[in-house]
């Protein structure tokens, strides 16, 4: 009993079961070895209607029924022939069909989703693939800080929002606004973990109202939760820490800059029991608000909630209770972000002009 085996591709040697569309003789494995080949390859490939040799070596149907009506004696029956699987014609030119950009832009939020101000903004490459929600410190608002710093970092196939803490900062002769209650309105003290009113702000308002603002971008705007990652600064990062850690919402990552779990949710455990997020925190070693001791006991809760695994802190020299100003302060952030946004497609990489190629 006769076994037959499959041609080998001309470029590459491999069994192939692939050949030219165009002369039906020479066989490759796959598209990229075909126009390899094809610069030589051109010379001798005619269409197969045209080649006698081709016609030799690949019977139509019509030329096996006529050799079957002059050999009615044959009483062996006859095999059925499968059409062998052909590459695209190396000759046809390509043509190029430009992508429609807009069905890789999310829904922009309502803005009935949470009490919270929020200025949200499509990735500048029209591709809305994550999400970062930055989280402003003590006494900061959105406008113009913190959505020019979202605007000036570009990452790609990022959207973003910018969110407003809930609070006015009483005595401020300029506008800010604070995440929960922070000083004594009669002495105008900085209110400490035993003020009750500090975390009864945080558990009745502003992590409710972040849950629905998350559940939201994920049930309605279409962002996949581990797509999406929190920024925030100070308060602001103590903030974020508490919504990723207490809102059950699995997401992506966060990243705290001089912020730490609030002391008061230090003996509560996470809402989620296996913590998938990845937590970068930022240190000054010269932040006079946290000596860097103090800085790194209050991380080891971090990664008893996250996992010590999920966690990194980095001490930054030279830096102190505000926001990187060099290289070595920016370094880390970046990377973070280039390890885990999701960023793999090259035809959604974020191009004016993406187009699809066919033939």
């Amino acid at each position: 009993m006769s076994t037959s085996t499959k041609p080998p591709c001309v470029v590459c040697k491999t069994p192939s079961i692939t050949r030219c569309s165009r002369c039906k003789i020479n066989h490759y494995c796959s598209e990229q070895c075909q126009r390899k080949d094809w610069p030589s390859h051109k010379l001798a490939c005619t269409p197969a209607k045209a080649s006698p040799t081709a016609k030799a070596n690949t019977p139509t149907s019509s030329t096996s029924s006529a050799s079957a009506s002059t050999k009615k004696t044959t009483t062996a029956p006859t095999a059925t022939t499968t059409k062998t699987p052909e590459l695209p014609d190396p000759s046809q030119p390509l043509s190029l069909k430009q992508v429609d950009m807009s069905k890789y832009k999310k829904p922009e939020p309502s803005r009935t989703c949470t009490d919270l101000k929020f200025q949200y903004q499509q990735s500048a490459d029209g591709v809305d693939e994550n999400l970062v929600i930055y989280f402003h410190g003590l006494g900061d608002k959105i406008e113009p800080s913190f959505t020019r710093l979202a605007a000036s970092m570009q990452l790609p196939m990022t959207a973003t929002c910018c969110v407003q803490a809930p609070t006015p900062v009483p005595y401020l002769e300029e506008e800010g606004w604070t995440w929960y209650p922070s000083f004594n309105n009669l002495t105008g003290e900085l209110l400490g973990p035993d003020s009750p009113e500090r975390m009864l702000q945080m558990k009745q308002k502003v992590r409710p109202n972040l849950v629905s603002l998350v559940k939201h971008f994920v049930d309605k705007c279409g962002f996949e939760s581990n797509k999406i990652f929190l920024f925030g600064f100070s308060q602001g990062g103590e903030v974020a820490l508490d919504l990723a850690a207490f809102g059950g919402i699995p997401l992506g990552g966060v990243i705290s800059i001089g912020g730490y779990l609030m002391e008061e949710v230090q003996n509560d455990p996470p809402a989620l029991k296996k913590m998938p997020t990845q937590v970068l925190v930022l240190q000054g070693d010269k932040d006079d608000s946290r000596p860097v001791k103090v800085a790194k006991d209050k991380f080891k809760y971090i990664q008893r909630v996250f996992g010590a695994n999920n966690c990194a802190q980095k001490i930054v020299d030279g830096m102190g209770h505000g926001m990187p100003t060099n290289e070595a302060g920016w370094q880390p952030l970046m990377m973070f972000f280039a390890n885990n946004l999701t960023s793999a497609s090259p035809a959604l990489a974020g191009q004016a002009d993406v187009y699809e190629v066919t033939r």
